[in-house]
C-alpha cells in the first residue's frame, strides 16, 4: 500500500513508475523521474463511466491525493510482476493490458501500469492502482473488499493463468503462483530485498537481507543435493531389483543360487565363465572311438546352441538396457571363439566315416545351475 504514514505518495509513485515529471499539487512538491531510461511502455486504463480527464497522469494522481484527508491515508496500491522474458514486448503488453482489464477495470478500478525493463533479463511491471471506486465527477467512496486476502491470491492465480497462456505458444516453461508449501516442494523461499537493497548490493555491499538470501540459497542448495543423491541411490536400488528380477527369472534358478553373480554385477561375464566351465570336460576330453566321439560331439552341440541362446539373450538385454559390463569386448571375443569351436565341431561331425548309429543316450534330467 502507498500510504502517507510512511511519507509515500500516490504522486511520486505514478511519476516513478512512468519516469515522468508530476508535481504533487496538495503538498507543492515536483516528483521528476525523467532520467529513467529503463520504461519501455506506461498506458492508463479507465473503467466506465470515469472522467476523460483521468487519461492524463497528474491528474488522476492528484485527484487521488486530493480526496484523501487523513495524514495517514492509503493513497494507492501497488503491485509489482515479473515478466517472462520469453514473449516479445508486444505480448508482455498485451499480457499486462489484459489481466489489468479482466481483474481491476472490469471491478470499476483506474489502472496506471508501467513496463521496466533494462536489458538485464528481469523485464517487469509495476501497476498503481486507487484505493476508491469513480463515477463521472472523479474518486468517490473506498472499496474495501479489495484489501481482502482472498482477492490478492486470485489476482495471483489470474497473472499465473495468464502468463502460462503467452507462454503456451512459444516455451514449455510455466510460472506457479502457488507457495513452494502449497507446490509440496521442500524450499525455503527468499526475502524480497527492496529497491534500497538491491542498490547497495549492486556496489558491491552487503546487505542484511543479502546475507540473508545467501544463506538460504546455500541451504537449498546444500537440500537440492541431498535429495538428488537420494534419487540416485533409488534409481540404482531400482537397476539392481530388475536385475535381480531378470536373472531370477531368466536363468530359472532361485535367487540364492545366483546371488554372487548379482554381487558382481556382471552376470554376463559369469556367463562366459560358465561356458568355459562346462566345456572344459567335454570338448577338451580324450576319446578313443568314433562311436565316443560322435556321443560327446552331439552332446557338445546341443549343450553349445542352449549357452549360445542365452548369450544371445543376455546380449540383446544389455544392449536394450545400456548396460555393457566391463571387460565386454573379451566377452564378446570369447563368444566369437566358442561360435568357431561350434562350427569346428560341426565341420568335424560330418567328416565322420559311417559308423553304426549309436544309442541315443538317456537324456540327463539335471539342470545346470547358474
Amino acid at each position: 500500500m502507498v500510504s502517507r504514514s510512511v511519507g509515500a505518495s500516490c504522486v511520486a509513485k505514478a511519476a516513478y513508475i512512468a519516469g515522468k515529471k508530476i508535481k504533487n499539487e496538495r503538498d507543492g512538491v515536483t516528483h521528476d523521474y525523467r532520467r529513467k531510461h529503463e520504461v519501455v511502455h506506461k498506458e492508463i486504463l479507465l473503467p466506465v463511466g470515469a472522467p476523460e480527464r483521468f487519461c492524463k497522469r497528474a491528474v488522476l494522481w492528484n485527484a487521488a491525493e486530493q480526496k484523501e484527508t487523513r495524514k495517514n491515508s492509503q493513497t494507492a496500491r501497488s503491485i509489482d510482476a515479473a515478466l517472462p522474458r520469453e514473449i516479445s514486448r508486444e505480448e508482455q503488453i498485451d499480457l499486462v493490458r489484459k489481466f489489468c482489464d479482466q481483474n481491476f477495470v472490469a471491478k470499476g478500478m483506474c489502472v496506471d501500469f508501467a513496463i521496466h525493463d533494462k536489458d538485464d533479463g528481469n523485464p517487469h511491471v509495476h501497476i498503481l492502482l486507487p484505493t476508491r471506486r469513480v463515477d463521472k465527477n472523479g474518486f468517490t467512496v473506498k472499496d474495501r473488499s479489495w484489501n481482502d486476502r482472498a482477492m490478492l491470491e486470485q489476482w495471483r492465480e489470474s497473472w499465473a493463468d495468464w502468463c502460462n497462456h503467452k507462454l503456451y505458444f512459444v516455451s514449455d516453461e510455466r510460472i506457479d503462483h502457488r507457495s513452494y508449501k502449497d507446490q509440496g516442494i521442500d524450499k525455503i523461499p527468499t526475502v524480497h530485498l527492496g529497491a534500497g537493497a538491491c542498490a547497495i548490493e549492486k556496489k558491491g555491499k552487503k546487505t542484511d537481507r543479502g546475507l540473508m538470501n545467501l544463506q538460504i540459497e546455500i541451504e537449498n542448495t546444500s537440500n537440492a543435493l541431498a535429495s538428488m543423491r537420494q534419487e540416485m541411490e533409488d534409481n540404482r536400488q531400482f537397476i539392481s531389483e530388475q536385475k535381480e528380477k531378470h536373472c531370477q527369472e531368466y536363468f530359472g534358478c532361485s535367487l540364492s543360487e545366483i546371488c554372487h553373480v548379482i554381487e558382481k554385477d556382471d552376470y554376463i561375464s559369469y556367463l562366459a565363465e560358465e561356458m568355459r566351465k562346462r566345456n572344459e570336460n567335454t570338448l577338451l576330453a580324450k576319446v578313443d572311438d568314433d562311436r565316443t566321439r560322435m556321443t560327446i560331439a552331439k552332446r557338445n552341440t546341443e549343450m553349445l546352441d542352449k549357452i549360445m541362446d542365452e548369450m544371445h539373450a543376455a546380449s540383446v538385454y544389455v544392449h536394450d538396457h545400456n548396460l555393457y559390463p566391463t571387460g565386454w569386448s573379451n566377452i564378446m571375443r570369447t563368444y566369437n571363439e566358442l561360435k568357431q569351436q561350434e562350427e569346428q565341431q560341426q565341420q568335424q561331425s560330418i567328416e565322420t566315416p559311417e559308423t553304426p548309429k549309436p544309442v541315443a543316450p538317456t537324456k540327463s534330467t539335471r539342470k545346470h545351475s547358474l
